[in-house]
């Protein structure tokens, strides 16, 4: 088949020329506004100069009404009666096609649209010339084409009415469905979409879910999401509270914390079985451990029957000890189930390596708060090794489990290799599109930067995870951040800076309950307070490594002490 020539545009620099002649002054915004409006038509160009003479926006000594430009959209009704005379110049089949492909969009595919309008093969090609003659559109590749203008589609669309555009919908959403069957998958989001859009829509629910499911293996979380939003409405109650568990985690990956919230919560309060509402709970759980709410995980999981499936109950195990560990209080408890977690999966006859890999990597996190930096990072490697043969599915772990075994790394003093493993981290997560876990990476990724000296790399990475912590609602991460901003400032000298940051960020791990960090800030922050108020706060911070055995911060405190002993018998000789 013959390409038509596609009607003469006139170049963007054209009309630059033109508004210059008509306006000098204002020769740019007019012409931006000729691009916008005419999408280079020579016809529309004229009208809509003629338009603006008439109405006095544009007048005879180049001076133009910026206002009026950009208050509204303007198409003088001589273009409408143009386009309007154009369409009834057409055959009936091809302004079917032309309806049919309204409802697509400005691309469409010809053989969709000729299958929606019921046209013969040898009808449809027909058509086709017909169109390519009278410029109404253009060919793009293949069988695709487009409106030769925007406002073409617009006044094709005005005649449409709204039964026959439901109509049109539908037949466009079986036809994509016939033409597309070997790869439904990947245009399951468009039928999902016409099916809906024709009233459809326990139809269009089934291909919804496909097209989340696809939208997940790709890591297009937001799209995910919008699939499985639009699926709840034509799904029947039976699949509606598992559909919800998964928008929710798909929300969360988007970096929607709040919204992934109310989707558990509905998912609770649509569930139709115990099972369906525990796996709900869990969820729920999961998700509000990174916003520091270890009551209500508490809450949800400590109530798990004895006849929940093994791994629930491990699951239910894990995040109470993680809630736990991450309070601070009680470590004994958060090991006490963690070690029961785990021995629930290891009695299980198949080996479930994203769940121990998660109890593995929080047994690590324990270790490290209470200072065995060896065993915790041993732990960490092994939790590493477990999720890496479970490949994706323990992909949180994969990233997470690199990300401590870094950071505990350059507490040991070995930079270069936790350099190295906290960059293999951050392509995973890239690769995944894990934006929940960034904010800890890059929390890793600045302190490894400031132990190399390079300061600015660091503030640029405590400020980006600063921000995405914010955004995600990871309220431990942004005290834990907010302290790290303050290292650096004091590394650059500007102790006023250091002590607010600080201040600010042990204000927010109080309030949290983040033991271990709160700690550890008193510690950095003791130092650069006057003697009477370091000692209070470094009391502080010693009742509370005492209460969890964190041996580590304890040295930390008797090393501060220590220097701030010396300092004033420093101060005492020199006097």
């Amino acid at each position: 088949m013959p390409v038509r020539p596609v009607e003469r545009r006139v170049a963007r620099s054209n009309k630059l020329a033109i508004a210059r002649h008509l306006s000098g002054p204002f020769a740019h915004p007019l012409a931006d506004w000729l691009e916008q409006s005419t999408e280079g038509n020579p016809y529309i160009i004229a009208e809509l100069v003629r338009y603006a003479h008439t109405s006095g926006w544009l007048t005879a000594d180049g001076m133009v009404d910026l206002r009026a430009l950009s208050s509204q959209p303007v198409v003088p009704q001589t273009v409408y009666h143009l386009i309007e005379t154009r369409l009834n110049r057409l055959s009936e089949p091809a302004r079917r096609v032309l309806d049919a492909a309204v409802v697509v969009g400005r691309d469409f595919d010809f053989n969709v649209v000729a299958k929606a309008a019921a046209l013969s093969e040898e009808a449809a090609l027909d058509t086709l010339d017909e169109l390519l003659a009278a410029r109404l559109v253009v060919p793009l590749f293949a069988a695709w084409f487009r409106f030769d203008h925007s406002l073409t589609m617009e006044v094709v669309g005005r005649d449409v009415g709204d039964l026959r555009r439901r109509m049109l919908h539908r037949r466009v959403g079986e036809a994509i469905e016939a033409l597309y069957r070997d790869r439904i998958d990947d245009v399951a989001g468009q039928i999902a979409f016409h099916f809906a859009r024709s009233g459809l829509v326990e139809r269009a629910a089934t291909y919804a879910l496909r097209a989340a499911e696809r939208s997940v293996t790709l890591a297009a979380w937001p799209e995910a999401a919008e699939f499985y939003a639009q699926a709840l409405a034509g799904l029947p109650a039976s699949q509606r509270s598992a559909t919800l568990v998964r928008l929710g985690e798909a929300r969360l990956q988007a970096g929607a914390p709040a919204a992934a919230v109310d989707a558990f919560r509905d998912a609770i309060a649509a569930a139709q079985t115990p099972k369906e509402a525990l796996a709900a709970r869990l969820a729920l759980a999961r998700a509000l451990i990174p916003q520091g709410r270890y009551a209500e995980v508490i809450a949800l999981v400590s109530q798990v029957e004895p006849t929940a499936h093994p791994h629930d109950q491990a699951t239910a195990l894990f995040l109470w000890g993680t809630a736990l560990s991450l309070e601070g209080a009680d470590l004994a408890g958060a090991t006490e189930r963690l070690v029961a977690a785990a021995q629930i999966l290891g009695d299980e006859p198949t080996v479930q390596r994203a769940a121990l890999a998660q109890v593995t990597f929080e047994l690590g996190n324990i270790a490290a708060q209470q200072g065995d930096l060896d065993t915790a990072i041993a732990r960490y490697e092994r939790a590493q090794e477990i999720a890496d043969q479970a490949d994706d599915e323990a992909i949180t772990w994969r990233i997470l489990a690199r990300n401590n075994q870094a950071y505990h790394r350059l507490l040991r003093g070995e930079v270069d290799a936790a350099a190295t493993i906290i960059s293999e981290a951050m392509v995973l997560a890239e690769e995944r599109g894990m934006l929940s876990l960034q904010p800890y990476l890059l929390s890793t990724a600045g302190e490894v930067a400031l132990a190399q000296n390079d300061l600015e790399m660091a503030s640029a990475r405590f400020q980006q995870g600063l921000a995405l912590a914010t955004q995600l609602n990871i309220p431990e991460r942004v005290a834990g951040i907010t302290a790290n901003v303050g290292l650096v400032a004091l590394r650059r000298g500007e102790t006023t800076c250091a002590v607010h940051y600080l201040s600010s960020a042990l204000a927010q791990a109080d309030t949290l309950g983040a033991r271990h960090l709160a700690a550890q800030i008193r510690i950095w922050l003791a130092p650069l307070l006057p003697p009477a108020e370091a000692r209070v706060i470094l009391a502080e911070a010693q009742e509370i490594a005492e209460i969890g055995g964190r041996r580590r911060l304890l040295a930390a405190i008797k090393e501060v002490r220590a220097r701030m002993v010396e300092e004033v018998m420093a101060h005492g000789r020199s006097d």
